[in-house]
């Protein structure tokens, strides 16, 4: 049982209504961290972008009441859907609205408390207002390609898990559910969620583009309403006024123009990049496909990463990745793109000669030549590469022999979009990972069964039929999304685990390479400062490259960015009010996203680790770091 607390609004943003309204729960996520969201919520949003909603459930499952069921309050914007046999246009009227504390960018996890809290409050809702399953949706469901919230949230699960066993709970044959959940688990790992009948989906699937890769990301109008100040969307902007919905697959990115506003029209015709000529409209696509991958430099024409790109856009796929350095031995370092079905890199200061991991792996097969590639040269690259590919998209390290690794590289399923998950789909437990062209799944001896323990020997690949209908102890097999209606046998599995095992920190991402020169420091290196920035880390990136502000940003996923190297200054050290005597010229500048006082535990371990490395380094004394409220915590 759980406590809701009443809080209530400081400003009136809602209308009166009645209980007899309400057959509807929209689910969104804030876009932003507590308290700021609550704060921005209670207070009714800003002039000129007004908002309410009934519930806010924060991360450790606090439930906070702000405006009383039977009112109607301003949270689901411009909005539609089928209520009861009819069509809905602005679904405030009919609807709860609950908030979840999240970033909302598809990385942000949703806590066991908070899922919990969400699980439990919208069943009391079904339950009081007999709202049927069709009628608790997210808010991306009833503004699709407008709304994005609440990505990265398990949403299938969610739904079966909030109508069990209650009168009118969602029926569906076990091929369904699964094709349902791969689904969910593809679109979760692109930071986004699949809409009902979603026509980028189905477009994307006509073509065989593979599954989603990013959805693109740029912050709305002041003017228009939105649920937090870092509510974020999928529309892009021309010069020329033009308003695209963007969504970037495996093998080519889909737009379609949208309406004043930001949504798809049914009738509208959805294009590929790929079918656009060379034009400012191509190229402003371009740098809205790259920089969601890479916010720092977005597409660079003059690159040479990006002029092969063009070359090869088919082989490639869509990036998925910063444009990095990799260290391969002491004095030897790489530059490094992942994309979709294959990845770039070149030694650094030889821009003119660009290897592709698929052409690596076969040099040190011994099946093709590479020059000033050894053999040996071409094994240790091709693991720092796919290790590297691994960490950045999975948390998990490059482990050739596990299985899910295996099959996919075996079957050319391209880069992995996601960490593995596990999940029960009609009583049998599966894991489940994405891919670039496919969505993979494999049934677990047990629910709790460890995705790095390997698994009874003997354990065959099966087919989907198998796979579900199947209740023998320790019979495990391998399905494809795309495959699920026709597929084949696959060899036997050896006993091994499923995937490698988890990191034990989060990537460190040097981006140092691509800032070019600035303001040589004319003093030793002796002080540490940690600022805040308002983030999202997309944004504060891109801000941060261009005005040179920061050597290291940490987002709130404990992802280290080095941004620029130390012998340069950053601007950010200037004027911060600390009685340092030129500060900027002997300071290190650390940003982290979002408040200090309430950064999640994943910043607050890179930070420690970040800062206690520098110290040692550059032999910086602790009276010599300013970091704020975190000073207590390092």
């Amino acid at each position: 049982m759980y406590q809701i607390e009443w809080l209530g609004m400081t400003r009136n943003n809602f209308k009166p209504g009645t209980p007899d309204r309400i057959r509807m729960v929209v689910l969104h996520a804030t876009a932003g961290t507590y308290p700021g969201d609550l704060k921005w919520l209670r207070q009714g949003g800003a002039p000129g972008r007004e908002v309410s909603v009934h519930y806010y459930i924060n991360k450790r499952g606090h439930i906070v009441q702000l405006v009383a069921d039977h009112d109607i309050a301003w949270h689901a914007g411009v909005s539609r859907w089928e209520v009861d046999g009819r069509t809905v246009y602005g679904c405030n009227d009919v609807s709860i609205g609950i908030e979840l504390e999240n970033r909302n960018d598809g990385r942000d996890p949703y806590p066991p408390e908070q899922y919990a809290a969400a699980r439990w409050l919208t069943r009391e809702l079904v339950q009081k207002y007999q709202i049927p399953p069709n009628q608790v949706v997210r808010h991306l469901d009833i503004a699709p390609g407008r709304k994005t919230d609440p990505a990265g949230f398990p949403w299938q699960r969610f739904v079966s898990e909030v109508f069990a066993d209650l009168p009118g709970a969602p029926t569906m044959p076990p091929t369904e559910q699964m094709r349902q959940r791969m689904l969910d688990v593809a679109y979760r790992a692109a930071g986004s969620g699949l809409p009902a009948s979603w026509p980028f989906a189905t477009t994307a699937r006509t073509l065989h583009l593979g599954m989603p890769v990013a959805s693109l990301i740029a912050r709305p109008p002041a003017s228009r309403a939105a649920s937090s100040p870092n509510d974020r969307e999928r529309v892009l902007s021309l010069p020329d006024g033009t308003r695209y919905l963007v969504e970037v697959y495996a093998r080519d990115a889909l737009f379609a123009t949208v309406g004043p506003d930001d949504t798809l029209r049914p009738d509208e015709p959805i294009q590929r990049l790929r079918d656009v000529p060379a034009s400012p409209q191509r190229l402003a696509l371009l740098d809205a496909i790259f920089r969601a991958a890479d916010p720092i430099n977005g597409f660079q024409p003059g690159w040479a990463f990006h002029q092969y790109f063009l070359d090869h856009e088919a082989e490639l796929g869509m990036p998925i990745s910063h444009n990095h350095r990799l260290a391969l031995a002491p004095g030897w370092h790489v530059a490094c793109q992942h994309f979709a079905l294959d990845s770039l890199c070149s030694p650094v200061g030889q821009w003119q000669v660009i290897y592709r991991l698929s052409d690596i792996r076969r040099a040190a097969a011994g099946q093709m030549i590479l020059p000033g590639l050894s053999r040996e040269r071409a094994r240790q690259l091709a693991n720092l590469l796919l290790d590297d590919l691994f960490a950045l998209r999975t948390g998990r390290r490059y482990q050739a022999e596990a299985a899910l690794v295996r099959y996919a590289l075996d079957e050319d399923l391209g880069a992995p979009l996601g960490p593995p998950e596990t999940d029960v789909v009609d009583g049998i437990p599966i894991a489940l990972m994405p891919f670039a062209l496919d969505v993979v799944a494999c049934r677990l001896p047990a629910p709790d069964w460890p995705l790095d323990r390997p698994l009874p020997p003997g354990n065959p690949f099966g087919r989907l039929t198998a796979l579900l209908s199947s209740h023998r102890q320790g019979v495990s097999g391998v399905i494809r999304l795309s495959r699920m209606h026709n597929p084949r046998s696959l060899p036997v599995m050896q006993a091994t685990p499923l995937v490698g095992s988890p990191r034990p920190d989060r990537p460190f991402i040097d981006v140092s390479l691509f800032a070019g020169d600035g303001e040589v420091r004319r003093r030793a290196i002796d002080t540490i400062v940690v600022i805040p920035t308002p983030g999202p880390a997309s944004l504060a990136l891109t801000q941060a490259h261009t005005a040179a502000r920061w050597h290291y940003y940490i987002d709130h996923t404990g992802t280290v960015f080095r941004l620029r190297h130390e012998r340069y200054v950053a601007r950010a050290a200037r004027g911060i009010g600390l009685p340092a005597e030129q500060l900027d010229q002997r300071a290190l500048v650390i940003a982290v996203e979002g408040e200090l006082d309430h950064a999640p535990p994943t910043l607050r371990k890179a930070a420690k680790a970040l800062i206690q490395l520098l110290c040692r380094h550059f032999q910086i004394s602790s009276n010599r770091i300013h970091v704020g409220e975190m000073t207590m915590h390092l």
